[in-house]
């Protein structure tokens, strides 16, 4: 558990200390390429480390005992997180790091922006809730937990930084969409049709998830219905 409590507070730190200004400098000085690069490369590693020592902390006793019924639904929802990550990161967003142009032309926010403006985000999240729903041990507690908060704060930090980057075109963007999943249709400023989701989106999310669901017993030792 030491282990773990270490490596996921080096993840978090890998994340939030880049945010607080050491970014722009970074960038500066080594560029942005070579930022990104190496950004990456300590992410992996840090989240490599965080699932091994995971895997080997304690699993300790359950904080409540959860049913049949909330894991098969969890099974199903499983799937949202899938086709947020799939149209997040397939459509020219925003809030990515390569998304620089998309608020240059006007347009009406559909598919997965009339849902959320930050789908990568939001897929870590439900995904760190469901799985905390049905693995409420400390160890899962506090690897699961982690990764929700962090994108939490990973969201709200990107909220800031673009708008400081864009300015009028973010806030304008940010008028017509909603941070939180489905409030901006449930205000009636946004529209969802699926097919501006993308049928080959939803397929392709479906076939991951599907995937997944077929090797998650045999790569990580656990079935999804036994979660």
């Amino acid at each position: 558990m030491a282990e773990l409590a270490l490596a996921s507070v080096v993840f978090i730190a890998l994340h939030i200390l880049p945010a607080l200004k050491l970014r722009e400098r970074l960038i500066k000085r080594i560029g942005d390429p070579a930022y990104m690069g190496l950004f990456s490369l300590a992410s992996v590693l840090g989240l490599a480390w965080m699932i091994s020592a995971y895997q080997g902390a304690p699993v300790g006793d359950l904080l409540w005992v959860t049913g049949p019924g909330v894991r098969h639904a969890t099974v199903l929802l499983m799937l949202i997180p899938f086709i947020f990550v799939v149209t997040g990161t397939t459509t020219k967003n925003p809030t990515s790091v390569l998304g620089k142009g998309a608020l240059d032309a006007p347009q009406q926010w559909t598919g997965i922006f009339a849902i959320t403006r930050h789908p990568v985000m939001w897929a870590i999240i439900i995904w760190a809730v469901l799985h905390l729903l049905n693995r409420p041990d400390p160890r899962s507690l506090l690897f699961f937990g982690s990764m929700g908060i962090l994108a939490v704060a990973g969201s709200m930090r990107q909220e800031e930084r673009k708008h400081q980057e864009f300015g009028k075109a973010w806030e304008k963007f940010a008028a017509e969409t909603s941070h939180v999943p489905f409030a901006a249709i449930l205000r009636g400023k946004a529209k969802l049709h699926l097919r501006d989701l993308g049928p080959w989106r939803i397929a392709t999310a479906i076939i991951l998830w599907l995937g997944t669901l077929y090797l998650h017993a045999r790569i990580l030792g656990v079935s999804p219905l036994s979660l």
